[in-house]
This record gives structure tokens, C-alpha cells and sequence, in this order.
């Protein structure tokens, strides 16, 4: 543990939350060359897990600093999402990526590679400290932090609030929240369960409720449990009345005697959607669950995180370094915002359709299991659970500023040894595609952020990759 002698009294960038968001976030800052710290208040990495699964476009983005490999060596690889019935499943195998599966990770060990990389990358990781008091002005941001049983101030140019749904960023520099808390109960339980077959995730729906179970690859599973029926007043919280009561449900939906074993870890909770009204105050800065929370329907909460980590990280380097690149901070707010509400709409109505009771939910269902046999829509129910774009641009085609870039061949030259695209993302520069018979991007010229020129034959017009991965 870093002594309180050792923390500085200015940085660059101070990330608070050192959970996998702010680990991913330290590291792309990092990578460009930005000091950086990270200021956690638990002392160690918890062992429970909340955020299982990672998708596809996380595992891109991995590959983009290459490191996905030490994430699929420790992982579960799922080759389809269940949606109720064994015939209605979302097949990943189909999709367009170097990475056609989900990967069942728990956290912990999400956690820990994570921050191998940051600190790899220079960034400073301190654990035990916790902000009491964040004061922006037009210069930076004065942060006030009790570490060791002593506090501290450290100056930082800019703060990203890292540290959750219930973050101490977001509270102390009075952004609000706009919160909808659904009126449908969930259980849910890690535990090891005796199932026959291949370990990969089912689902089954009964009159008494819907049950999900998506494995870590070792016997231990997760079950979650959305009941059609009002459950009993809680007594206490995560004891043998709640082991008790999954095994009941279980029983119910399923029509089996469940052999739930050495639990290790179970919750009972109400979904909600939470939503910051903005994404900036200042020179402070919110991403993942500290700027969005949504229901864990599709397992999309830890991706969305990652995402603003990877989008917000050059920029938020580049202004650190520049006052002229402030403005990109806007835009981050602005692009992140937008797209965690559109994973806001997604989860809520996967929600709905897992937990609406009665008849009308039962109607929904049927009908929803039968239209998503249609081939068409498993393609893309598919490509939006991966965090993948509905259709990619081929070659000569128009691209969408801020669309996902797929991993495409390049051709190898002197100056030049990448192979892929994902591979030139490693050095954290913007891309410049340039066809082997074609005019360069006229952005280009103009560029004054670290811009490395490839060549490709996947289009025939010149575009520009963002280091995070999104056409410029």
C-alpha cells in the first residue's frame, strides 16, 4: 500500500474508482503519456462479482492494447445469449468480429488484469484512499483525500469520478441523477449447480417467473431469478432466508429440485435505471455506473463502462496536455451520454420482457420468443448485445463519424510492420487508412494529434480511426 508521504500534491489526471472503468481509463492515459492517479477506497480487490460478462466490442478493444489474449486465457467463452426457450437463443457465432462469443470473467480477475495494465503502463494505483472533497475552479480541481488515517489535498487538472452508481464524485459536485426504479424483484446467485451438458447459458420462463443461468466454466453458475409473484419481507440481508427462497423459486419455474451448493455470494434488489444529467461539471468528468446505471438484463453495465474509459481517454490526455483540446471533453459527453441511452432503452425492454407478470407479460413473451426465431432478428439482437455496429462499410462505402471501426488487414510496409488495424491501435495514435490506390483523408493534412498513416485495400476511400477505435 502507497504510504501518505508517497501521494503527490499535483497530477495530471486524478481517477477516482479503481474498479475496472477507472483501471481502463488510468491505462489509455497512460498510454499517452499523461501522470496519472488512482485513488481507490477499498483496500483490496473485492472478491464478489457483479459484472460477469464481456462482449464482443469489449474483447476489440482489449485487442486494440493487446491484452485480450490474458482476458480469453482466464475467461469462459459463451457462443450464444438465451432468451427464454432452448429454440429461441441469440447465436454469436455469426458475428463479424475477430471475437464471435461473449466471455464469462469473474471481476475480480477482470479487475486484476486490468489494473496489470495500467500499472504497466505508468499509471499510480493507490488502494485505501478515499476523496471526502472535490473543489473545481478554472484552474484544476483540488482534491481532499483521507488515506492511512491522515488527509490530504492534491491538485489535479482534471478528475474523472470512476466510483460507481452511488459515486462520491458525482455527489460532492452536485451533478443530479435521473432515477426510475422499476417495480419487478430479482435474485440472484453465484453458487456451483449440477448441470448436465455443455456449459453454456439457458433459460427457462414459467407462470411463477423467469430463471437465467449463465456459467463461469468452472460448476459455479449464475442464476437469476425474476419472480411473477411478490416476495416475502426481508429479513436478513443475503442470509439463509434469501438461499432459501432462490431455491423455492427455482424449484417453481423450472419444475425441479435445484442443487444449489456452496453459495457464494447472493442478492436480492429492485432494477433501476440512472442516468447523470450531464457528464462534465468543469474539469470534472463521470464515467461508468457513476454516470449510468441500468438493469443487468444482456449484461451490457461493465461494456458501456469500458467504452466511455476507451472514449474518454485520448481526449481527456489531449486536453490534459493542450487547453486547445478542452473542447473534446465536450464531445465525449455528448457521444457517451447519447449512447448509454440508447443501452438504457435496450436493457429496459429486455427487463420488461423477462419480468412483466401476468398475462399481458406471458403474451409479450410468446410473442416476442417467435418473432426472434426469425433469422434476421437473432442477426441483430446479436450485433447490439456485442456492442457491434448493425452493418459495417465495405469497400468504397460511406462511413458514420463515431461508428465503430472493424479490425480490417492492412499492408505491411518498412515504416510500417501492422497486419490488422486493431494491431496499429496498440501505439494509441489516430490511424490514417489509406487506400493502396487512393487519395489520403483530407484530415490529415490538418491533424496535430499523433496520427499514424497505414495502408489498406479494405476501402477505397481514406478514413481516419479515433485511438479508441471509432471513425473519426
Amino acid at each position: 500500500m502507497v504510504g501518505v508521504s508517497l501521494l503527490p500534491d499535483a497530477v495530471q489526471v486524478a481517477v477516482v474508482g479503481g474498479g475496472p472503468v477507472g483501471l481502463r481509463l488510468a491505462a489509455e492515459l497512460s498510454l499517452q503519456g499523461t501522470e496519472c492517479l488512482v485513488l481507490e477506497r477499498d483496500t483490496r480487490i473485492p472478491r464478489f462479482t457483479r459484472a460477469l460478462v464481456l462482449h464482443s466490442r469489449t474483447l476489440e478493444f482489449l485487442d486494440m492494447r493487446g491484452i485480450a489474449e490474458s482476458f480469453l486465457a482466464h475467461g469462459h467463452r459463451y457462443r450464444h445469449y438465451p432468451l427464454g426457450s432452448a429454440r429461441a437463443t441469440v447465436p454469436f457465432t455469426g458475428l463479424g468480429s475477430p471475437f464471435p462469443c461473449a466471455l464469462a470473467l469473474a471481476q475480480y480477475r477482470t479487475t486484476r488484469l486490468l489494473e496489470r495494465c495500467a500499472l504497466k503502463n505508468g499509471a499510480c494505483v493507490v488502494r485505501g484512499a478515499e476523496v471526502t472533497g472535490v473543489r473545481p475552479d478554472d484552474a484544476g480541481v483540488e482534491l481532499t483525500v483521507r488515506h492511512s488515517g491522515l488527509t490530504r489535498r492534491i491538485r489535479a487538472a482534471y478528475v474523472a469520478g470512476c466510483d460507481g452508481a452511488h459515486s462520491t464524485v458525482r455527489r460532492l459536485v452536485e451533478i443530479p441523477e435521473h432515477r426510475t426504479v422499476h417495480p419487478y424483484d430479482v435474485v440472484s446467485v453465484d453458487a456451483r449447480l449440477d448441470v448436465p451438458g455443455p456449459q453454456q447459458p439457458w433459460s427457462r420462463w414459467g407462470r411463477d417467473g423467469m430463471a437465467l443461468f449463465l456459467p463461469f466454466g468452472d460448476g459455479r453458475w449464475r442464476v437469476v431469478l425474476y419472480p411473477y409473484r411478490p416476495l416475502p419481507v426481508r429479513g436478513t440481508p443475503d442470509g439463509p432466508a434469501d438461499t432459501a427462497l432462490a431455491r423455492a423459486l427455482l424449484r417453481r419455474i423450472t419444475g425441479q429440485e435445484p442443487a444449489l451448493r456452496d453459495v457464494e455470494w447472493i442478492s436480492r434488489y429492485r432494477c433501476e435505471h440512472r442516468h447523470a444529467a450531464r457528464y462534465r461539471h468543469h474539469r470534472v468528468l463521470l464515467a461508468g455506473d457513476a454516470a449510468h446505471v441500468h438493469p443487468p438484463t444482456g449484461g451490457q453495465g461493465l461494456n458501456t463502462g469500458i467504452a466511455d474509459a476507451m472514449t474518454l481517454g485520448w481526449r481527456l490526455a489531449a486536453a490534459a496536455a493542450d487547453p486547445r483540446y478542452d473542447v473534446l471533453l465536450d464531445a465525449y459527453a455528448r457521444e457517451r451520454r447519447q449512447a448509454a441511452a440508447r443501452v438504457m432503452r435496450f436493457t429496459g425492454a429486455l427487463l420488461h420482457l423477462n419480468a412483466t407478470p401476468a398475462l399481458r407479460g406471458h403474451a409479450l413473451r410468446a410473442a416476442a420468443l417467435g418473432v426472434a426465431r426469425l433469422p434476421l432478428v437473432r442477426r441483430r439482437l446479436a450485433t447490439v448485445l456485442a456492442g457491434l455496429p448493425g452493418r459495417a462499410a465495405g469497400p468504397g462505402g460511406r462511413v458514420r463519424s463515431g461508428a465503430p471501426a472493424p479490425d480490417v488487414p492492412l499492408t505491411g510496409t518498412a515504416t510500417s510492420p501492422h497486419r490488422r488495424l486493431f494491431e496499429a491501435l496498440r501505439t494509441g495514435a489516430h490511424v490514417h487508412l489509406l487506400p493502396a490506390c487512393g487519395t489520403p483523408d483530407p484530415r490529415a493534412a490538418a491533424m496535430t494529434l499523433p496520427l499514424l498513416t497505414v495502408r489498406t485495400d479494405a476501402y477505397r476511400q481514406a478514413h481516419i480511426v479515433r485511438p479508441d477505435g471509432y471513425f473519426l
